[in-house]
């Protein structure tokens, strides 16, 4: 069990956050390192997956933890409607339920808007590119739309995936966003596809290094949910 630093306490009811973004931002390959590591952490976690397998869906949370023990459990997509019921039961005291979401869609009807109404954090996954602003957009408006209505609202923060390290567009976009009003995690899920790479981790087993780029993330995740 790594033990760095002080962990934050939280709450007895725990806490809920969901990774967000368009397919292939990395969101899956990154929650099944969190949940390696918080689980390696010492603290209570589980997964809920709501991105169903299809034709355009692979290499879901859910299917990762189906191929090796992730530390945690991973449940399978409930029904749009029992989403947040689900959220809600599933979480552990004093701990985390975290939620993998499909490609960004803003539907009434569709599992993105129960998500977003079910976690107290929504972390929206991004590459550093002027496109991606639109996305943002989409999801801050959305979460807008629902404290319109009345219903819970999380809040928001923004994670920089498949970022090239070689590059300054991640440091350039940081600015942006912060400028926009939107606040972005130190932490960065950097691109790597050679072979021991985490763009070729599913279906493998998550080594848990203290120090190392998903241990800072998951420090900095919970730092940020237990606010």
């Amino acid at each position: 069990m790594t033990t760095s630093r002080p962990l934050p306490v939280l709450p007895a009811a725990g806490k809920r956050l969901a990774f967000v973004g368009k397919g292939g931002a990395g969101k899956s390959t990154m929650l099944s390192q969190m949940l390696a590591h918080w689980s390696d952490f010492g603290v209570p976690c589980i997964g809920i997956d709501t991105d169903i397998p299809g034709e355009e869906e692979h290499g879901t949370l859910y299917e990762h933890a189906t191929a090796v023990d992730l530390g945690a459990p991973v449940y399978p997509a409930p029904a749009v409607h029992q989403i947040r019921n689900e959220a809600l039961r599933l979480t552990p005291e004093k701990g985390v339920a975290a939620l993998d979401t499909g490609a960004w869609e803003r539907k009434t009807d569709g599992p993105h808007m129960a998500v977003l109404s079910a976690v107290d954090l929504a972390v929206l996954c991004m590459q550093p590119t002027k496109n991606e602003l639109n996305r943002a957009a989409s999801v801050l408006g959305a979460i807008q739309q629902l404290e319109a209505t009345g219903a819970h609202a999380p809040r928001l923060v923004i994670l920089l995936s498949m970022v090239d390290p070689r590059a300054a567009s991640a440091d350039d976009m940081d600015v942006s966003l912060a400028e926009a009003g939107y606040t972005v995690l130190r932490s960065r899920f950097h691109l790597s596809n050679g072979r021991d790479g985490l763009a070729q981790s599913f279906g493998e087993p998550v080594r848990v290094r203290e120090g190392s780029e998903m241990d800072s993330m998951a420090r900095e995740l919970l730092d940020v949910v237990a606010r």
